[in-house]
């Protein structure tokens, strides 16, 4: 459960469903949602994919996790590499399984996302920026599949996907400035290993500037509840960011990446007020 990062796999769950009962869903069709088989199999299939993702990325993570969480990694070896491994294959089959179920397209866009997990963890990984990149928009795939089974879209909700992704791509910034020492060791090129921790902080702010404009745009769209819970989540990623550009001390990140924690948790629960 460490390892997959179960935390993680519950918002993507809870998330899932409160978008398609409360954002894709009619208000007077919600029940028929409930009963949909379909709308279960896109989002427990999202679930299990994101787990082998994780389980993936801890398998080529193994070196550097050992020597930026030696105490969380020391944790999560008492169960086997090869443990591991076939809990990812179970978990990969499982989502595909789910998938296939739905249609053949819902397998092809599954597998391609299965696909973009591994090669993320196994190439895009070590790309500065790329990397930021992909995983940002890996963590929000199994909403637009979700999107594209309700044949739903629009400005507002792509707005706020837009502030989502780009609170995901601060947040695996900063990972770099938590990570740097195991980067440095092993030789992983990161934004941090590679232009040094100021411009790391640099980019931090930017992204977080960058945030404000997809809302500024489209706040008309948007009603009370849901200006309360975007007005949080960007007050939450200035401070998170603030902090990131005053302190070098793990501690202090460490509480800046918890707040990233809360934001997506704020983001979440913002989801059936869109």
């Amino acid at each position: 459960m460490s390892q997959i990062r179960w935390y993680n796999i519950a918002l993507l769950i809870l998330g899932q469903y409160l978008i398609a009962l409360f954002v894709f869903a009619p208000h007077d069709s919600r029940w028929n949602v409930l009963l949909d088989t379909n709308t279960h199999l896109i989002t427990w299939s999202g679930a299990f994919l994101l787990g082998f993702g994780f389980l993936i990325n801890s398998f080529y993570d193994y070196a550097a996790d050992t020597i930026n969480r030696p105490k969380q990694s020391a944790f999560e070896r008492l169960v086997s590499r090869r443990t591991s491994l076939n809990t990812a294959i179970f978990l990969l089959i499982l989502g595909l399984l789910g998938a296939w179920w739905v249609g053949l397209k819902a397998l092809l866009f599954f597998g391609l996302f299965a696909l973009g997990l591994w090669y993320h963890s196994h190439r895009l990984r070590s790309l500065p920026i790329v990397s930021h990149t992909s995983a940002a928009i890996l963590a929000l795939t199994p909403f637009f599949a979700m999107s594209v089974y309700h044949n739903f879209s629009s400005i507002h909700t792509f707005a706020f996907g837009a502030l989502l992704g780009l609170t995901l791509f601060s947040r695996e910034m900063l990972k770099d400035l938590l990570m740097l020492k195991g980067d440095i060791i092993i030789g992983r090129k990161t934004v941090a290993s590679e232009f040094g921790e100021d411009k790391t902080r640099f980019a931090l702010m930017a992204s977080a500037m960058i945030a404000w404009i997809p809302t500024f745009f489209t706040k008309g769209l948007f009603n009370q509840y849901a200006e309360i819970g975007i007005f949080i989540i960007l007050i939450l990623l200035s401070a998170a960011t603030l902090i990131a550009l005053k302190t070098n001390h793990l501690s202090s990140l460490r509480w800046a990446h918890l707040i990233y924690k809360i934001i997506l948790v704020i983001g979440v629960l913002t989801l059936p007020f869109l």
